[in-house]
Order: structure tokens, then sequence, then C-alpha cells
């Protein structure tokens, strides 16, 4: 996700930035951050909110209009883009070699995954996950036939492949899932899609409270052989913004999102925000493995597709189950 240019002792779940630097001053320097640092701070805090605005937009006529072709497009787009990413990640041209295989893949999957949604009904469809991963990995060994094999190498192409489609497409696939849902709010109308918008909201909210807190008074790194920017301050402000952000949703559309009571609001907000940092570090342990800084620049302040969906691909799961169980 976004980076810090400026301070590598911040906590965002976002930022990657300052990996390979100090993580405290040298000796004999002055601690204060300086006016560049500053200034930088500022910079990336204005980019960051202009591009979150943007997308709260984006999401805004989404569920406004309420069309399922329009949330299918944007899962396509997302999921699809972060795949792209993925794949650009690997300096290694081989470990790009499936990559068209799982395009197509995921096209088909995408298109099945909603085929509900547009009359068509099967069987099979509940097994639409299962199905994908087993297509792909059928495709990835017929072409691997085609050449010599190269030892561990070959093994370590295949998996990164299979990890790339489950990793960005069938975890983010948990989002419309929830929209599939027979959800109801207490008139009984259909609610699938404000129980996604608290979805959204309560793990962005996660991310901001990281990174704001984790960038006023961030010092106690986390696991800075993961991510030198984590620090256990802006941790807490993960937890703080979540809870502050799930009761708000609660009061704010607490009929239209019936399942979820004050305790289930409490409980789900630090679970959301536990899985939501995690799924933060999942990603920094992928760039890190790769030794690359930016997944993508989609959009500044925040970064690319993969950075837009780390936290939620984790979420998105647990918040679906916490559903099941409770309706």
């Amino acid at each position: 996700m976004p980076e810090n240019p400026a301070d590598d002792s911040q906590g965002s779940p976002e930022d990657e930035k300052g990996a390979n630097l100090p993580s405290g001053p040298l000796p004999g320097e002055n601690p204060t951050p300086t006016l560049t640092d500053s200034a930088a701070k500022r910079r990336a805090f204005k980019s960051r909110l202009i591009s979150t605005v943007f997308l709260i937009a984006i999401l805004g006529v989404a569920f406004y209009f309420s069309q399922d072709w329009l949330y299918s497009v944007l899962f396509g787009i997302i999921s699809l883009g972060a795949l792209i990413e993925y794949f650009r990640l690997f300096p290694i041209r081989g470990f790009r070699r499936f990559r068209w295989q799982t395009y197509g893949v995921s096209v088909a999957y995408i298109i099945f995954l909603f085929a509900p949604i547009w009359g068509f009904e099967a069987g099979w469809l509940t097994e639409i996950d299962g199905l994908a991963v087993a297509l792909l990995v059928t495709l990835v060994v017929l072409e691997r036939l085609r050449s010599p094999i190269e030892g561990f190498r070959t093994l370590d192409e295949i998996s990164a492949t299979i990890f790339g489609f489950i990793y960005c497409v069938l975890l983010f696939s948990f989002v419309p899932k929830v929209l599939m849902l027979p959800l109801v709010n207490e008139a009984g109308d259909p609610s699938a899609h404000f129980y996604v918008i608290y979805l959204i909201a309560v793990t962005k909210l996660t991310d901001m409270g990281a990174y704001l807190v984790g960038s006023l008074i961030g010092r106690d790194k986390m696991v800075p052989h993961v991510s030198p920017g984590k620090t256990w301050q802006g941790f807490g402000g993960a937890i703080f913004f979540a809870v502050a952000g799930s009761f708000t949703m609660y009061f704010a559309m607490g009929d239209q999102i019936p399942i979820i009571g004050p305790l289930h609001a409490l409980v789900l907000a630090v679970l959301l925000a536990l899985v939501a940092v995690l799924g933060d570090l999942a990603e920094s342990i992928l760039k890190r493995s790769l030794e690359a800084k930016d997944s993508g620049q989609v959009m500044p302040g925040i970064g690319g597709f993969l950075d837009l969906i780390d936290s939620v691909i984790f979420t998105a799961p647990l918040f679906y189950i916490y559903l099941l169980v409770f309706s």
C-alpha cells in the first residue's frame, strides 16, 4: 500500500518506504523531523486523501445505483489489475511463464462467479473455487510439458502461479460473495450491499488509523524484519479506528445491517482490524521476498491494486464466515 517517503517509523499497514534504511536516528543526529520530512508527510497525506475520496465516490456510485453489472465490472478490474501487478513483481521472467493461463482462468472464474446474478443456475457453480484451481493446475502442467524440467525452479514457478490466483482472485472474491448472501434489513428488503459498505469502511479505517497514529507517534517496531515502518503505536491506532468506524456504521445504518448489534460491532471491529493488519504484513512479506518497493502506482498516495486490496482480501473471508454463522 502507499508509502510515506519521509518517515520509516510510522506504523501504517500501507507503508513500505524506508525498508532498507536505519530504523532510528544515527548517533549525533537530531531525531526531530525536519521541515522536509513534514512537507513530505503532508504531500503523502494529501495524495492519500484525494485518492481515498475518489475511491469512495466510485463505490458510492456503484452502491447508489446498485447494479449487478457495476459490481461485476468493479470486481473484475480490481482483481485482474492486482493479478497483473502480482506477476510484474517477479524480476525473473520464468515466474511469469504461466500468466496468460492464469488471466484466462481468472476471467472465466469471474464470469461464472456472477452467473447466478444473471439467472444462470447450475449445481457445479457451488464448487467453482475448486474447479478454477483444478483447471489452472491442469493448464500449467500441460504448458510445462513443452519444455525441460529445471529442478526446484519448476516447482517454484508453478507454486507462485497458483498462489497468485488464490491471493489476488479467490480471496478477493469473498467481497462479491457477501453481496450474494440472502441478507435483509429490518423491513425485509435485500441489504447485502450495506454489509459490504460496512466491511470496506471498517477495513479502510483500520488502514487509516494505523497510518495516522503511526505517522504521529509510531516508535516501537512490530516486525522490523518484515516491515520496518510498522509500529505497535500504529497497530493500536488501527484497532481504535476500526472500533470507532464499526460503531459509527452501526449507528448510521443499524436497521440495514440487523445482524450487527453492539456486541457484534465490537467483536467484528477487533477481528477485522487484526486480520487487516495481517493482510498488509502478508503483502510486505511478498514484496520483501521479491525485493520490490511498490506493486504499482494506480492511486497516488495508496499505490497499486494490490496495495488497495491487501487488507480486504483477508477481512472479506472472515466477514463472510461471520455472517454465515450469525445470519
